[in-house]
């Protein structure tokens, strides 16, 4: 059984070890992390794409299927996907200097998302671009590049409600770890040309596809 107040407990602890201020160092290549469900396998396929900057040219592809054990639990679900991103970042040949994760970062009510929990147990740079709101937000105006401040439960900034594309819905971008929120914002609107940034639509793609190859 899923204990919830041990990991709360964990949640905890990781946010205290979160660092929020921007790469150091100039960004050459992005890389995308997306997953997809095989549900009547109980599977999870996550796939991190490795982009060189600005060419937007795959370098690297990495993917990874593993059961799911722990049942979806908004708030919680850096326990079931983490795993997978974990292990197949660490199969790559190509670190990517900054990763965005189809996920929260510090928008969570422990501020430990998906993009969070990837970047403090990795120690890496990771943002996290989530397509559907986790609290309550104010829409920007509807031109691209337009954002409104994205707040939690206690009113604290977390990140931003961005329009990626004029008169399209808005994304939520929030730092992950070793990010700040101004970088984060200027990365995902640099290499966003739809709603979803490009290196995310790569690893959306490709994760469609994991399940694919499984079932031949």
């Amino acid at each position: 059984m899923f204990d919830l107040k041990k990991a709360a407990r964990i949640q905890h602890m990781l946010s205290s070890r979160l660092v929020l201020t921007p790469a150091t160092k100039k960004v050459r290549s992005l890389a995308g992390a997306d997953f997809s469900y095989h549900r009547e396998k109980a599977l999870i396929g996550a796939v991190v794409a490795v982009l060189k900057i600005p060419e937007f040219e795959l370098m690297e592809v990495v993917g990874e299927v593993r059961e799911v054990s722990i049942p979806y639990i908004p708030g919680y679900l850096n326990f079931r996907e983490g795993p997978a991103f974990i292990k197949a970042f660490r199969r790559l040949k190509n670190n990517p200097d900054v990763t965005l994760i189809d996920g929260n970062g510090i928008a969570h009510p422990r501020r430990m998302g998906l993009a969070s929990y990837v970047g403090v147990l990795l120690d890496i740079p990771t943002i996290g671009c989530a397509k559907s709101p986790f609290f309550p937000f104010r829409s920007p105006s509807e031109q691209r590049g337009a954002f409104s401040i994205y707040r939690d439960q206690r009113g604290e900034k977390v990140g931003y409600c961005l329009r990626t594309r004029s008169s399209v819905k808005p994304i939520f971008v929030s730092p992950g770890h070793r990010m700040d929120f101004d970088f984060s914002l200027e990365i995902v609107l640099h290499c966003s040309r739809y709603r979803i940034p490009e290196p995310l639509r790569v690893a959306h793609r490709l994760a469609k596809d994991l399940f694919s190859e499984t079932d031949r």
